[in-house]
């Protein structure tokens, strides 16, 4: 019978041979880890039981947010229940990976159900917001270009943050109009770019990059280093305030806004999960309720029958 440690090795040895990203594999074990925490030393990983999982469950709803972090302060909510979630969804990856693999001879928590969480509102920016939103880098310099481009790219690709940080200047075709994209899971697509966006792409290439950069990553900083997620992140959450946006304004919120304006100005779904990355159509269809909402929203203000007077 395997201990933890070795158990949680022998994952990361088969994640990693498989290609999982190492956010993945991160994630699962930081979930093991934790559930290993709460059921203390001297526990065996076949020695587990689905109670034992249970109980795991309702001691992480009781608990309060950022109760052992480091340096933030224990706030006085407990965990999301999206956050429970994830833990129990990672501790139910760790095991079907020990059985599948043949560490284990059965999955002591295959039965235990995945805690339900709600259904959140996609976030998604007013065409006004976007264009305030764009305004608002200051393109005389370099970041200011730099910045507005890559916001125009999130918007026009529905890239994710790490997508785009992770482009190199081979991924990106301005001939034939695309982007070589390495999605989740080491999947690569390519990812069709308007005229406008594959214009400014071309124009921050030749005119703006540093062309002594060491790096080959298309996006960089000003001292020619790859530009980071979280650069971006806070670049786009700092333009918002700026231009007194309240919507979330973060890299996420731009590809749910590229999504929704896809489908409303006449793009359909199937080609939409496609250039997302969606292995299935059950996300993509969310953005298409965002857009339906949109046009029953504007049916009820400019119903052709309500405004007849009879």
């Amino acid at each position: 019978m395997p201990s933890f440690s070795d158990a949680v090795t022998a994952y990361r040895i088969c994640a990693n041979a498989e290609g999982k990203s190492p956010a993945t594999v991160t994630w699962v074990c930081d979930a093991v880890r934790y559930f290993r925490a709460f059921l203390g030393e001297g526990v065996d990983v076949e020695a587990v039981t689905a109670d034992d999982l249970r109980r795991f469950i309702a001691a992480l709803r009781e608990k309060r947010s950022f109760s052992t972090h480091r340096l933030t302060p224990t706030q006085d909510r407990t965990l999301s229940t999206e956050t429970v979630a994830n833990y129990v969804r990672g501790v139910k990856t760790f095991y079907s990976a020990l059985e599948r693999e043949e560490f284990i001879d059965h999955n002591p928590v295959k039965k235990v159900k995945i805690p339900k969480t709600p259904r959140k509102t996609m976030p998604a920016f007013k065409e006004e917001e976007v264009v305030r939103l764009l305004r608002q880098p200051d393109r005389r310099t370099y970041r200011g270009y730099r910045d507005f481009v890559v916001m125009l790219t999130l918007l026009d690709t529905c890239l994710r943050i790490s997508e785009l940080c992770g482009l190199r200047l081979d991924d990106v075709d301005l001939t034939n109009g695309y982007l070589r994209v390495m999605g989740k899971g080491a999947r690569e697509r390519y990812v069709p770019v308007g005229a406008k966006v594959s214009k400014e792409l071309l124009k921050y290439r030749v005119a703006w990059r540093p062309a002594d950069a060491m790096s080959d990553s298309f996006f960089l900083t000003t001292d020619g280093r790859p530009l980071s997620k979280k650069r971006v992140q806070d670049g786009i959450r700092r333009y918002g305030r700026e231009a007194g946006i309240r919507t979330r304004c973060s890299p996420h919120t731009f590809r749910s806004t590229g999504a929704v304006l896809y489908l409303r100005h006449g793009g359909d779904v199937f080609t939409l999960q496609r250039k997302l990355g969606h292995t299935t159509l059950a996300m993509t269809r969310r953005y298409a309720e965002v857009a339906d909402s949109d046009v029953r929203a504007a049916h009820l203000k400019f119903s052709p029958a309500d405004r007849l007077s009879i």
